[in-house]
């Protein structure tokens, strides 16, 4: 398609209301403003949450027009909403593993517009409420993350398909102390995961100090999430009891540290297995790439500063999550992509923009629906890229309009403005 052609193609898609791509951000207008009333009001107990409830609608229309492919998605609003509900939230769909602390049986894509892929929607709320900078701190988006950047908060999302349900028994019967009631670990377990808990230092003497740090997801996350072996979790710290001096959240990075007082405990991998049994399907036969869609909610015309900053986050999450995985995990953003492309390291350092496409399939990582023998890791000479392909991707692409996002975006919308 010739760029004058690809430009006609644009201006008609936004000018009638049509769920369209540009670049790989997922543009859903929302003409009667309905997805963004969703979260005016609360959400009642027992029932799908507001923000549940908008993203099951923009679900519905992404993959109306795009073909069910996407393991998750990821709303934003254009408008800032005042309700109480404007708040960032995971939405689970299906679950594929068992013995994570989740309910194994959920398979509910319906509402979502899913018939066998989706796993879950996170809602991010208007985007005006977000840092340009996805890796500065997100503030209070009334969530409990205050001290976490904005990444770290989409990351927290995202984790919850498979985090925190995890018990332990050290031997002398069931222990749910290392989360709370919330499904986050509690604030005297040193996670240093973006699922709360908190960064502990032991100074001896059963007193600990408590500091803001980076968060990613610890080893025991990478076990719930099928990224790694049993063998590669590390034991996590809980330090055993409770004080006034307990921060009540994660605490910032540049953050004054605490002092707590406590009993060391540490709780292995095995004390976690021997209460709820070991993770079914058990790597290597996991799925280690996820096919995650951005998606931007808009009431009227899109402007270009609004779709830069959906496209910026999009594109540091494929980093972020490959480094906050330890690259054991990876996310495909691109609204037509065709895998994981995993950067080679060099001496040691990774390159997050190394990789190139490469054609899909030279590699599967598995998927849990139908998890069976992993296919082998990579070639043999270190230097090209390795690609972890989904299954059921459409060679095609997506079935909607898809152009770069680039001057040709700014020059589409304003020449719309224009017309107008």
């Amino acid at each position: 398609m010739t760029r004058p052609l690809a430009l006609l193609v644009l201006l008609s898609s936004l000018a009638h209301a049509q769920v369209t791509t540009v670049g790989d951000v997922i543009v859903v207008p929302d003409a009667t403003g309905s997805i963004h009333q969703r979260v005016m009001g609360f959400g009642l107990p027992g029932l799908t949450p507001a923000q549940g409830l908008a993203c099951q609608d923009a679900s519905r229309a992404a993959l109306g027009a795009l073909a069910d492919e996407y393991d998750f998605l990821v709303v934003f609003l254009s408008e800032q909403v005042n309700g109480p509900s404007n708040v960032p939230l995971f939405q689970q769909a299906r679950v594929t593993a068992q013995n994570i602390g989740q309910n194994p049986l959920l398979n509910d894509g319906a509402p979502f517009g899913s018939r066998a892929k989706l796993k879950g929607c996170i809602f991010m709320g208007s985007a005006r409420r977000l840092p340009a900078d996805p890796d500065a701190l997100a503030g209070d988006l009334g969530s409990g993350n205050l001290g976490m950047t904005g990444l770290e908060v989409l990351g927290h999302e995202l984790g919850h398909l498979w985090l925190v349900g995890a018990d332990y028994d050290t031997g002398f019967g069931k222990q749910e102390d290392l989360r709370s009631g919330d499904r986050h670990y509690q604030v005297r377990v040193d996670s240093r995961s973006v699922m709360f808990g908190s960064c502990i230092d032991p100074l001896g003497g059963d007193v600990f100090r408590v500091k803001g740090c980076a968060r990613k997801y610890n080893s025991m996350d990478q076990y719930f999430m099928g990224l790694i072996p049993p063998g590669d979790v590390q034991p996590l710290l809980l330090v055993w009891g409770q004080g006034s001096n307990d921060p009540l959240g994660p605490l910032a990075p540049t953050a004054a540290p605490v002092t707590i007082m406590g009993s060391e405990r540490r709780v292995s991998v095995t004390d976690v297995i021997r209460q709820m049994g070991a993770r079914s399907p058990a790597f290597p036969a996991t799925q280690r790439c996820f096919r995650t869609g951005f998606v931007y909610v808009t009431r009227g015309q899109p402007t270009p500063e609004a779709l830069l900053q959906v496209d910026t986050w999009r594109r540091r999450f494929e980093s972020w999550f490959t480094a906050a995985t330890d690259q054991h995990g990876f996310v495909d953003t691109r609204a037509m992509g065709q895998g994981c492309i995993v950067p080679q390291p060099d001496a040691g350092a990774p390159e997050p923009d190394a990789g190139v496409a490469v054609d899909a399939g030279i590699i599967d990582a598995g998927v849990e629906e139908d998890a069976g023998v992993p296919a082998p890791q990579g070639g043999g000479t270190g230097a090209a890229p390795e690609l972890l392909g989904p299954q059921q991707l459409r060679q095609t692409g997506c079935g909607c309009s898809h152009v770069e996002l680039s001057s040709m975006l700014v020059l589409a919308v304003w020449l719309m403005t224009r017309r107008r």
